[in-house]
């Protein structure tokens, strides 16, 4: 058994007998669920969680566990207490509304490009809020302008009241995107190893936590060069001791993307099945594999203005963009995109794959850590509440629902380089915790119902937070 523990609780006695001590809440009499066993140790009933300052001191049976005098006391009788959860997969420099992609769909007509990336940076405090109110205290932001690490200082100077953000910058990629350029674009542009390398050298002198490369490969393009290019991505990160982050879509640039040294993969497999070599180099890797199942229905529902909202985005999506969201039923036919125009005609049917379905439980059951991810911000994946869709998803996928928990928690905590502080329940660890109303392992979509949710120690009401987006 660890010290760990022990040495935590010794400190906290030590600093109480000095007379420091810390704020604390008590949930008493919980139901708390440890997503890293199997069940059914994984339940504990009638357990009383201790949290003294920006830690968890202590979880027992409740007739064990001595709660301190002051401590804020919750009662925990029908209530269930799951870590905080962690969105793999996020784009801060996006919204999730139809103007925020125009290179997908240009609607530059309707709301400026220029105009959308001003309001997103204006609204990160709410932004940052919607994603605690869904329970989501910490996000990986796999890439995005140079901006991204002002929003990343902007999370930490709010700190308990934003969540935990890790980022990577620009994006190195094997194609130009120029609708999204502007003066600070989120994806650039290189066509050999050493243009590779030296984007990475102006990265890290933000000190990103991950290196993003989009692995772009269309029919006739080489794939042994594309491949160097993200070797050199790669291994100019990994000596400055930042991992690499992929997108990569297709098996062969997968594959591909492995053999450089890839330590995240960010999208499913799609196009056909994993097989034992893509397995083994995940392994080899100890690379993480994030599905992101809902983005592309997103887009799909999106563009096609058959997009609704869910019972949770109701309550916990920003209403700036609930509200643009059926904006094309008043944009003009003339000012629509011409995809835009042909979807809305014959409005497709989205649904995950069966080919990224088996790719999950396939990834899941060869022991390769999956990382639970919404791409949040691109078109129809809106900050915060869609967390739940993706996990109904991953559970229609064949996971069960204790493992959809698991991916994002122990699994998130990994993907956020933080699984020694957290993504479980135990004294010692970071006080990121979500109480909720109803079992999450009868209903993933009861990870929805949340009655409070603690950040770094600090207690929030999910509709305090939403009424209070719009006075930040």
């Amino acid at each position: 058994m660890s010290s760990r523990p022990v040495l935590f609780a010794i400190a906290l006695l030590a600093s109480a007998a000095a007379g420091a001590a810390e704020p604390s809440i008590a949930i008493v009499g919980a139901t708390v669920i440890h997503p890293e066993r199997e069940l059914p140790t994984a339940v504990e009933r009638d357990r009383t969680v201790i949290i003294t300052g920006n830690r968890i001191a202590a979880i027992g049976p409740r007739a064990k566990i001595r709660v301190p005098a002051g401590a804020a006391r919750i009662d925990g009788k029908g209530k269930w207490v799951v870590p905080g959860l962690v969105d793999g997969h996020v784009h801060f420099f996006q919204s999730g509304n139809l103007y925020t992609r125009p290179d997908v769909a240009d609607f530059n007509a309707v709301v400026p490009y220029l105009d959308e990336v001003a309001r997103n940076k204006a609204r990160l405090p709410a932004t940052f809020k919607l994603w605690l109110a869904s329970g989501v205290t910490s996000v990986v932001d796999i890439g995005g302008p140079f901006w991204n690490y002002e929003m990343r200082d902007a999370a930490r100077k709010l700190g308990a009241a934003a969540p935990r953000v890790t980022v990577a910058g620009p994006l190195v990629s094997m194609i130009d995107d120029p609708p999204l350029g502007l003066s600070d674009p989120p994806i650039i542009k290189v066509t050999t190893p050493d243009e590779a390398r030296d984007l990475v050298r102006r990265e890290l002198a933000y000190q990103p936590d991950y290196i993003k490369v989009w692995f772009i490969h269309q029919p006739g393009d080489d794939l042994a060069a594309q491949e160097a290019i993200v070797k050199a991505a790669g291994d100019a990160a990994h000596a400055a001791g930042v991992p690499l982050a992929v997108h990569a879509t297709e098996l062969i640039v997968a594959k591909a993307s492995l053999r450089a040294g890839a330590d995240y993969l960010v999208h499913s497999v799609e196009d056909e099945p994993v097989d034992e070599e893509f397995l083994a180099l995940a392994k080899r890797n100890r690379a993480l594999y994030c599905p992101t199942l809902f983005v592309r229905l997103g887009y799909r529902y999106a563009l096609s203005n058959t997009w609704q909202p869910t019972e949770a985005e109701r309550r916990l999506a920003d209403p700036q963009i609930l509200a643009a969201m059926g904006d094309l039923a008043r944009i003009p036919r003339e000012k629509r995109p011409e995809r835009v125009v042909k979807a809305m005609a014959n409005p497709p049917e989205p649904k995950v794959s069966a080919v990224e379905a088996a790719n999950l439980r396939k990834v899941w059951d060869a022991g390769i850590p999956v990382v639970m991810g919404t791409d949040a911000g691109n078109i129809g994946t809106l900050h915060g509440p869609s967390v739940f869709r993706e996990m109904q998803l991953m559970t229609e996928a064949g996971l069960t629902p204790l493992q959809v928990l698991r991916s994002a928690t122990v699994n998130g905590a990994k993907a956020m380089r933080l699984e020694r502080d957290a993504g479980t329940l135990a004294p010692g660890k970071l006080a990121d915790v979500v109480i909720l109303d109803a079992d999450p392992l009868a209903d993933v979509q009861n990870l929805s119902r949340i009655h409070r949710v603690v950040k770094d120690g600090r207690l929030f009401a999910p509709e305090a937070l939403m009424r209070s987006l719009d006075g930040t």
